[in-house]
C-alpha cells in the first residue's frame, strides 16, 4: 500500500495534455485495465509459483515432509527454502512492478525512474529489509516458517527477467495498437 502512495507522488507525463480524454461513461474500469490486470497478474504470479514447483519437485523430489505449516522441522526444509525462494520473488517483483506502473504504455527503459525519489526510496528500502527477513534465523524460521536460500537466488533473477521480458513485450504490443488506431 505504501508504494501506491508513493506512486500517487509521480509527476505527470509530459504529454498528458497531447492525450485525448478519457471517455467518461466508461469509469476507469475499461477493458484496457482489465487486461492489464490479467496480463500483469500472470506475469508476477507464474513465476513465483514455478520457483515454488522447481525447488519442491524438481530438485526436492518431492521430500515435502508433514506439518511444515505448524513446526519446524528438518524433514520440511525444502519447504522452508522453496517459501524463501517465493517471497523473495515475489516481493522483488511486487517492488520493480511499481517502476513499471509509472506509465502504462512508455518502455521502464525510456522513463526516469529517478524522478520520483520517495518511490525509488521505498522500492531500496523494501529490497533492503528483504535480506534480514530472509537471513536473520529466528526471524526467517519462527515469524515466516522459511529458511535462507543460496542457489534459488538464480530463480528469483530467472523471475525478474521473466516479468521484465512480459511487461516490456505487453507495453510494445499496447504502442503499436495504439499508434495503429492513431492514439499516440
Amino acid at each position: 500500500m505504501l508504494l501506491n502512495f508513493r506512486l500517487g507522488l509521480e509527476p505527470a507525463s509530459a504529454n498528458i495534455m497531447d492525450r485525448p480524454p478519457n471517455n467518461g461513461a466508461s469509469g476507469i474500469f475499461t477493458k484496457e485495465f482489465a487486461l492489464d490486470v490479467i496480463v500483469y497478474g500472470l506475469l508476477m504470479g507464474v513465476p513465483p509459483l514455478l520457483c515454488f514447483v522447481v525447488v519442491v519437485y524438481a530438485v526436492g523430489r518431492n521430500q515435502i515432509g508433514t506439518d511444515c505449516a505448524d513446526i519446524m522441522d528438518v524433514s520440511c526444509g525444502i519447504v522452508y527454502r522453496a517459501r524463501g525462494c517465493v517471497f523473495l520473488s515475489l516481493t522483488l517483483l511486487i517492488l520493480l512492478h511499481a517502476f513499471e506502473m509509472k506509465d502504462l504504455h512508455q518502455s521502464i527503459f525510456r522513463m526516469n525512474c529517478t524522478k520520483n525519489k520517495v518511490l525509488l526510496f521505498s522500492v531500496i528500502g523494501g529490497v533492503i529489509a528483504l535480506i534480514p527477513t530472509i537471513y536473520i534465523p529466528m526471524l526467517n524460521q519462527i515469524v515466516f516458517k522459511m529458511w535462507d536460500i543460496s542457489w534459488e537466488w538464480g530463480l528469483c533473477i530467472a523471475s525478474i527477467i521473466f516479468y521484465f521480458i512480459g511487461a516490456e513485450g505487453y507495453k510494445a504490443l499496447k504502442r503499436r495498437l495504439r499508434s495503429r488506431r492513431g492514439l499516440n
